[in-house]
Protein backbone atom coordinates (compact mmCIF):
# COMPACT_ATOMS: atom_id res chain seq x y z
CA UNK A 1 0.00 0.00 0.00
CA UNK A 2 2.72 2.44 0.90
CA UNK A 3 4.27 2.03 -2.58
CA UNK A 4 1.12 3.35 -4.30
CA UNK A 5 2.52 6.85 -4.22
CA UNK A 6 0.08 8.23 -6.82
CA UNK A 7 -3.02 7.08 -4.86
CA UNK A 8 -5.65 9.82 -4.47
CA UNK A 9 -8.40 8.06 -2.48
CA UNK A 10 -8.33 5.48 0.32
CA UNK A 11 -11.73 4.51 1.74
CA UNK A 12 -11.86 2.12 4.71
CA UNK A 13 -15.49 2.82 5.61
CA UNK A 14 -17.43 -0.26 6.69
CA UNK A 15 -14.33 -2.40 7.18
CA UNK A 16 -12.90 -3.75 10.43
CA UNK A 17 -9.35 -2.97 9.40
CA UNK A 18 -7.12 -2.21 12.36
CA UNK A 19 -3.71 -3.63 11.38
CA UNK A 20 -2.22 -1.14 8.96
CA UNK A 21 1.14 -0.77 7.20
CA UNK A 22 3.59 1.77 8.47
CA UNK A 23 4.42 4.64 6.17
CA UNK A 24 1.06 6.06 5.04
CA UNK A 25 2.83 9.41 5.01
CA UNK A 26 4.47 8.32 1.75
CA UNK A 27 1.13 8.67 -0.07
CA UNK A 28 1.59 12.40 -0.47
CA UNK A 29 -1.08 12.80 -3.18
CA UNK A 30 -3.97 11.48 -1.06
CA UNK A 31 -6.92 13.85 -1.18
CA UNK A 32 -9.66 11.61 0.28
CA UNK A 33 -9.00 9.40 3.33
CA UNK A 34 -12.02 7.88 5.04
CA UNK A 35 -11.98 6.07 8.39
CA UNK A 36 -8.30 6.46 9.17
CA UNK A 37 -7.92 4.14 12.22
CA UNK A 38 -5.99 6.05 14.85
CA UNK A 39 -3.52 4.17 17.03
CA UNK A 40 -0.47 4.81 19.15
CA UNK A 41 1.83 2.80 16.83
CA UNK A 42 3.94 -0.21 17.69
CA UNK A 43 7.48 -1.51 17.33
CA UNK A 44 6.58 -3.92 14.53
CA UNK A 45 8.53 -3.02 11.42
CA UNK A 46 5.76 -3.96 8.97
CA UNK A 47 2.31 -3.34 10.46
CA UNK A 48 0.88 -1.58 13.49
CA UNK A 49 -2.38 -1.15 15.39
CA UNK A 50 -3.65 1.97 13.66
CA UNK A 51 -1.72 4.98 12.45
CA UNK A 52 -0.38 7.71 14.70
CA UNK A 53 -1.86 11.17 14.22
CA UNK A 54 1.61 12.50 13.38
CA UNK A 55 1.65 10.31 10.26
CA UNK A 56 -0.91 12.68 8.75
CA UNK A 57 1.53 15.58 8.80
CA UNK A 58 2.97 15.02 5.32
CA UNK A 59 -0.44 14.53 3.62
CA UNK A 60 -0.76 18.16 2.58
CA UNK A 61 -3.20 17.60 -0.33
CA UNK A 62 -6.01 16.25 1.86
CA UNK A 63 -9.53 17.52 1.06
CA UNK A 64 -11.66 14.97 2.93
CA UNK A 65 -10.46 13.31 6.15
CA UNK A 66 -12.28 11.01 8.55
CA UNK A 67 -10.50 9.84 11.72
CA UNK A 68 -11.92 6.94 13.77
CA UNK A 69 -10.94 5.29 17.09
CA UNK A 70 -9.60 8.60 18.36
CA UNK A 71 -9.78 7.35 21.94
CA UNK A 72 -6.61 5.36 21.14
CA UNK A 73 -4.60 8.42 20.15
CA UNK A 74 -1.55 9.19 22.23
CA UNK A 75 -0.77 12.78 23.12
CA UNK A 76 0.53 14.43 19.94
CA UNK A 77 4.00 15.88 19.69
CA UNK A 78 2.59 18.81 17.68
CA UNK A 79 -0.56 20.95 17.27
CA UNK A 80 -0.05 21.28 13.51
CA UNK A 81 -1.20 17.83 12.33
CA UNK A 82 -4.25 19.40 10.63
CA UNK A 83 -3.81 23.17 10.67
CA UNK A 84 -1.44 23.32 7.68
CA UNK A 85 -3.78 21.38 5.35
CA UNK A 86 -4.89 24.36 3.30
CA UNK A 87 -7.06 22.23 0.94
CA UNK A 88 -9.01 20.39 3.68
CA UNK A 89 -12.76 21.03 3.38
CA UNK A 90 -14.40 18.12 5.30
CA UNK A 91 -13.24 16.73 8.64
CA UNK A 92 -14.88 13.97 10.70
CA UNK A 93 -13.55 13.21 14.19
CA UNK A 94 -14.98 10.02 15.66
CA UNK A 95 -14.54 8.16 18.92
CA UNK A 96 -15.69 4.55 19.43
CA UNK A 97 -19.01 3.88 21.14
CA UNK A 98 -18.42 2.93 24.76
CA UNK A 99 -20.10 -0.02 26.44
CA UNK A 100 -21.65 -0.02 29.90
CA UNK A 101 -19.96 1.90 32.69
CA UNK A 102 -18.23 5.25 32.85
CA UNK A 103 -14.91 6.45 31.49
CA UNK A 104 -11.90 6.80 33.75
CA UNK A 105 -10.58 10.26 34.57
CA UNK A 106 -7.39 9.38 32.73
CA UNK A 107 -9.30 8.49 29.54
CA UNK A 108 -11.39 11.66 29.72
CA UNK A 109 -8.34 13.83 30.28
CA UNK A 110 -6.51 12.18 27.38
CA UNK A 111 -9.30 12.66 24.82
CA UNK A 112 -9.65 16.31 25.85
CA UNK A 113 -5.92 16.91 25.37
CA UNK A 114 -5.87 15.17 21.99
CA UNK A 115 -8.95 17.07 20.79
CA UNK A 116 -7.33 20.35 21.86
CA UNK A 117 -4.41 19.58 19.55
CA UNK A 118 -6.53 18.82 16.47
CA UNK A 119 -6.76 22.45 15.42
CA UNK A 120 -8.32 22.51 11.93
CA UNK A 121 -7.18 24.77 9.09
CA UNK A 122 -9.11 28.05 8.68
CA UNK A 123 -10.44 26.92 5.27
CA UNK A 124 -12.47 24.01 6.74
CA UNK A 125 -16.13 24.00 5.60
CA UNK A 126 -17.67 20.84 7.11
CA UNK A 127 -16.92 19.50 10.61
CA UNK A 128 -18.49 16.50 12.38
CA UNK A 129 -17.75 15.50 15.98
CA UNK A 130 -19.00 11.99 16.78
CA UNK A 131 -19.12 10.38 20.26
CA UNK A 132 -16.57 12.67 21.92
CA UNK A 133 -16.74 11.70 25.61
CA UNK A 134 -14.74 14.53 27.14
CA UNK A 135 -16.44 17.05 29.43
CA UNK A 136 -15.21 20.22 27.75
CA UNK A 137 -14.73 21.32 24.17
CA UNK A 138 -11.37 22.54 22.86
CA UNK A 139 -10.60 26.24 23.24
CA UNK A 140 -10.47 26.69 19.45
CA UNK A 141 -14.22 26.03 19.09
CA UNK A 142 -16.07 29.17 18.05
CA UNK A 143 -12.89 31.04 17.12
CA UNK A 144 -11.30 32.15 13.86
CA UNK A 145 -10.16 28.55 13.36
CA UNK A 146 -13.71 27.86 12.19
CA UNK A 147 -14.33 31.11 10.33
CA UNK A 148 -15.03 29.34 7.00
CA UNK A 149 -17.24 26.62 8.47
CA UNK A 150 -20.57 26.08 6.67
CA UNK A 151 -21.78 22.78 8.22
CA UNK A 152 -21.39 21.68 11.84
CA UNK A 153 -22.61 18.41 13.39
CA UNK A 154 -22.28 17.31 17.02
CA UNK A 155 -23.36 13.67 17.30
CA UNK A 156 -23.65 11.77 20.62
CA UNK A 157 -21.50 14.21 22.57
CA UNK A 158 -23.02 13.08 25.85
CA UNK A 159 -20.82 14.45 28.63
CA UNK A 160 -20.49 18.20 27.89
CA UNK A 161 -23.02 20.21 29.91
CA UNK A 162 -22.83 23.30 27.66
CA UNK A 163 -22.87 23.87 23.93
CA UNK A 164 -19.97 25.64 22.17
CA UNK A 165 -20.31 29.35 21.18
CA UNK A 166 -21.45 28.64 17.64
CA UNK A 167 -23.40 31.90 17.36
CA UNK A 168 -20.27 33.82 16.43
CA UNK A 169 -19.26 31.62 13.47
CA UNK A 170 -19.60 34.07 10.57
CA UNK A 171 -20.43 31.62 7.74
CA UNK A 172 -22.22 28.73 9.46
CA UNK A 173 -25.32 27.66 7.48
CA UNK A 174 -26.23 24.26 8.95
CA UNK A 175 -26.04 23.17 12.60
CA UNK A 176 -27.13 19.78 13.93
CA UNK A 177 -26.82 18.81 17.60
CA UNK A 178 -27.84 15.20 18.22
CA UNK A 179 -27.49 13.28 21.48
CA UNK A 180 -26.22 16.00 23.85
CA UNK A 181 -27.53 14.15 26.89
CA UNK A 182 -25.81 16.21 29.61
CA UNK A 183 -27.23 19.54 28.44
CA UNK A 184 -30.05 20.87 30.63
CA UNK A 185 -29.95 24.53 29.60
CA UNK A 186 -29.03 26.36 26.40
CA UNK A 187 -28.35 30.05 26.92
CA UNK A 188 -26.00 32.95 26.07
CA UNK A 189 -22.98 30.64 25.90
CA UNK A 190 -24.49 29.16 22.71
CA UNK A 191 -24.82 32.62 21.14
CA UNK A 192 -21.24 33.33 22.12
CA UNK A 193 -21.63 36.79 23.63
CA UNK A 194 -22.59 37.97 27.08
CA UNK A 195 -23.12 41.24 28.90
CA UNK A 196 -19.95 43.28 28.97
CA UNK A 197 -18.49 41.87 25.75
CA UNK A 198 -17.51 44.43 23.06
CA UNK A 199 -19.98 42.87 20.61
CA UNK A 200 -22.82 42.75 23.11
CA UNK A 201 -24.62 45.83 21.78
CA UNK A 202 -24.47 44.49 18.22
CA UNK A 203 -25.61 40.90 18.87
CA UNK A 204 -25.39 39.56 15.35
CA UNK A 205 -25.83 35.95 16.35
CA UNK A 206 -25.69 33.12 13.80
CA UNK A 207 -25.44 35.65 10.94
CA UNK A 208 -25.83 33.09 8.11
CA UNK A 209 -27.45 30.06 9.77
CA UNK A 210 -30.28 28.61 7.66
CA UNK A 211 -31.03 25.24 9.29
CA UNK A 212 -30.94 24.42 13.02
CA UNK A 213 -31.57 20.86 14.28
CA UNK A 214 -31.73 19.53 17.85
CA UNK A 215 -32.35 15.80 18.40
CA UNK A 216 -32.24 13.32 21.29
CA UNK A 217 -31.66 15.74 24.18
CA UNK A 218 -33.61 14.02 26.98
CA UNK A 219 -32.51 16.34 29.82
CA UNK A 220 -32.84 19.71 28.08
CA UNK A 221 -35.28 21.95 30.00
CA UNK A 222 -34.59 25.64 29.19
CA UNK A 223 -33.67 27.52 26.02
CA UNK A 224 -32.85 31.21 25.73
CA UNK A 225 -30.57 33.29 23.53
CA UNK A 226 -29.63 36.18 25.81
CA UNK A 227 -29.25 36.80 29.51
CA UNK A 228 -32.62 37.09 31.19
CA UNK A 229 -32.13 40.67 32.33
CA UNK A 230 -31.69 41.86 28.74
CA UNK A 231 -34.72 40.07 27.33
CA UNK A 232 -36.87 41.40 30.17
CA UNK A 233 -35.37 44.88 30.14
CA UNK A 234 -38.53 46.50 28.78
CA UNK A 235 -40.56 45.60 31.88
CA UNK A 236 -38.19 46.89 34.56
CA UNK A 237 -37.08 50.24 35.87
CA UNK A 238 -38.63 53.68 35.56
CA UNK A 239 -40.69 54.36 32.48
CA UNK A 240 -38.13 56.47 30.68
CA UNK A 241 -35.27 54.06 31.23
CA UNK A 242 -37.40 51.05 30.39
CA UNK A 243 -38.38 52.55 27.06
CA UNK A 244 -34.75 53.09 26.08
CA UNK A 245 -33.83 49.58 27.13
CA UNK A 246 -36.75 48.19 25.17
CA UNK A 247 -35.62 50.00 22.06
CA UNK A 248 -32.04 48.76 22.45
CA UNK A 249 -33.17 45.21 23.07
CA UNK A 250 -35.44 45.20 20.04
CA UNK A 251 -32.57 46.54 17.94
CA UNK A 252 -30.45 43.65 19.13
CA UNK A 253 -33.13 41.06 18.48
CA UNK A 254 -33.48 42.11 14.86
CA UNK A 255 -29.94 40.79 14.30
CA UNK A 256 -30.61 37.34 15.69
CA UNK A 257 -30.58 34.50 13.15
CA UNK A 258 -31.36 36.83 10.24
CA UNK A 259 -31.29 34.03 7.62
CA UNK A 260 -32.84 31.16 9.55
CA UNK A 261 -35.23 29.16 7.35
CA UNK A 262 -35.81 25.88 9.16
CA UNK A 263 -35.81 24.61 12.75
CA UNK A 264 -36.26 20.97 13.80
CA UNK A 265 -36.55 19.69 17.37
CA UNK A 266 -37.02 16.00 18.09
CA UNK A 267 -36.73 13.97 21.28
CA UNK A 268 -36.50 16.81 23.80
CA UNK A 269 -39.21 15.68 26.26
CA UNK A 270 -38.34 18.09 29.10
CA UNK A 271 -38.08 21.30 27.06
CA UNK A 272 -40.74 23.67 28.37
CA UNK A 273 -40.78 26.38 25.71
CA UNK A 274 -39.00 27.87 22.73
CA UNK A 275 -37.23 31.26 22.97
CA UNK A 276 -39.63 34.14 22.41
CA UNK A 277 -37.37 35.53 19.67
CA UNK A 278 -37.78 32.36 17.60
CA UNK A 279 -40.63 33.15 15.25
CA UNK A 280 -40.78 36.80 16.29
CA UNK A 281 -37.39 38.25 15.36
CA UNK A 282 -36.24 35.52 12.97
CA UNK A 283 -37.69 37.22 9.92
CA UNK A 284 -36.99 34.44 7.38
CA UNK A 285 -38.25 31.43 9.37
CA UNK A 286 -40.44 29.27 7.13
CA UNK A 287 -40.54 25.78 8.66
CA UNK A 288 -40.76 24.63 12.27
CA UNK A 289 -40.87 20.91 13.12
CA UNK A 290 -41.52 19.77 16.70
CA UNK A 291 -41.55 16.08 17.68
CA UNK A 292 -41.57 14.41 21.07
CA UNK A 293 -41.59 17.62 23.10
CA UNK A 294 -43.89 16.26 25.78
CA UNK A 295 -43.46 19.19 28.17
CA UNK A 296 -44.40 21.87 25.62
CA UNK A 297 -47.80 23.34 26.52
CA UNK A 298 -48.32 25.97 23.83
CA UNK A 299 -47.11 27.15 20.45
CA UNK A 300 -48.31 30.71 20.09
CA UNK A 301 -47.48 34.30 19.15
CA UNK A 302 -44.90 33.59 16.45
CA UNK A 303 -45.85 36.23 13.85
CA UNK A 304 -43.05 35.63 11.31
CA UNK A 305 -43.27 31.83 11.06
CA UNK A 306 -44.54 31.81 7.51
CA UNK A 307 -45.08 28.39 5.93
CA UNK A 308 -45.05 24.99 7.64
CA UNK A 309 -45.65 24.03 11.27
CA UNK A 310 -45.26 20.29 11.89
CA UNK A 311 -46.06 18.94 15.37
CA UNK A 312 -45.92 15.26 16.26
CA UNK A 313 -46.14 13.30 19.51
CA UNK A 314 -46.15 16.37 21.75
CA UNK A 315 -48.44 14.86 24.35
CA UNK A 316 -48.60 17.90 26.63
CA UNK A 317 -49.45 20.42 23.90
CA UNK A 318 -52.73 22.24 24.60
CA UNK A 319 -52.73 25.39 22.42
CA UNK A 320 -51.70 26.58 18.97
CA UNK A 321 -52.57 30.26 18.71
CA UNK A 322 -51.77 33.46 16.84
CA UNK A 323 -49.53 32.15 14.08
CA UNK A 324 -50.78 34.62 11.50
CA UNK A 325 -48.48 33.65 8.60
CA UNK A 326 -48.51 29.83 8.79
CA UNK A 327 -49.98 28.30 5.62
CA UNK A 328 -49.62 24.57 6.41
CA UNK A 329 -50.25 22.84 9.73
CA UNK A 330 -49.61 19.13 10.28
CA UNK A 331 -50.46 17.55 13.63
CA UNK A 332 -50.46 14.03 15.02
CA UNK A 333 -49.98 12.44 18.44
CA UNK A 334 -51.20 15.49 20.41
CA UNK A 335 -54.15 14.15 22.47
CA UNK A 336 -54.51 17.30 24.60
CA UNK A 337 -54.55 19.88 21.81
CA UNK A 338 -57.91 21.47 22.56
CA UNK A 339 -57.43 25.08 21.43
CA UNK A 340 -56.32 26.18 17.93
CA UNK A 341 -57.04 29.66 16.57
CA UNK A 342 -55.50 32.75 15.02
CA UNK A 343 -54.12 31.03 11.92
CA UNK A 344 -55.30 33.65 9.45
CA UNK A 345 -53.21 32.44 6.48
CA UNK A 346 -53.78 28.70 6.91
CA UNK A 347 -54.44 26.94 3.59
CA UNK A 348 -53.89 23.29 4.46
CA UNK A 349 -54.47 21.23 7.62
CA UNK A 350 -53.27 17.62 7.90
CA UNK A 351 -54.30 15.57 10.93
CA UNK A 352 -53.28 12.13 12.12
CA UNK A 353 -56.12 9.65 12.57
CA UNK A 354 -55.54 9.83 16.33
CA UNK A 355 -56.51 13.53 16.23
CA UNK A 356 -60.07 13.12 14.90
CA UNK A 357 -61.89 13.37 18.23
CA UNK A 358 -59.90 16.19 19.84
CA UNK A 359 -59.76 18.23 16.62
CA UNK A 360 -63.55 18.33 16.40
CA UNK A 361 -63.38 21.05 19.06
CA UNK A 362 -61.45 23.52 16.90
CA UNK A 363 -61.62 22.53 13.21
CA UNK A 364 -65.10 24.11 12.78
CA UNK A 365 -63.74 27.41 14.09
CA UNK A 366 -60.83 27.29 11.66
CA UNK A 367 -63.23 26.50 8.82
CA UNK A 368 -65.46 29.43 9.73
CA UNK A 369 -62.51 31.80 9.92
CA UNK A 370 -61.17 30.58 6.58
CA UNK A 371 -64.51 31.08 4.83
CA UNK A 372 -64.78 34.57 6.29
CA UNK A 373 -61.26 35.57 5.21
CA UNK A 374 -60.91 33.66 1.94
CA UNK A 375 -64.44 32.79 0.82
CA UNK A 376 -63.82 29.05 0.56
CA UNK A 377 -63.37 25.92 2.69
CA UNK A 378 -60.08 25.07 4.33
CA UNK A 379 -58.35 21.97 2.92
CA UNK A 380 -58.41 19.39 5.76
CA UNK A 381 -56.82 15.94 5.35
CA UNK A 382 -56.66 12.98 7.69
CA UNK A 383 -53.63 10.74 7.16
Amino acid sequence: MTLLTSLRCLNLFGTKINQVPKGIGKLKFLTHLRDYPVGDGSDNAVVQDGWKLEELSSLSQMRYLSLVKLERAAHCSTNTVLIDKKHLKTLILEWTKHGEGSYSEENVSNVEKVFEQLIPPPNLEDLSIVRFFGQRYPTWFGTTCLSSLLYMKLIEVRSCVELPPFGQLPNLKFLRIDGAHAVTKVGPEFVGCKKGDPVYNELVAFPKLECLIFKDMPNWEEWSFFEEEVVAADVRGEDGVAEILKEDTQSARLQLLPHLLQVQLCGCPKLRDLPQQLGKDTACLKELSLRELNNLKAMEDRPVLSELLFIGNCEGLERICNLRQVTKLRVFGCPNLSHVEGLDSLQQLRLGKDMQEISSRWVPGLQEQHRRLHGEDLDVYTV
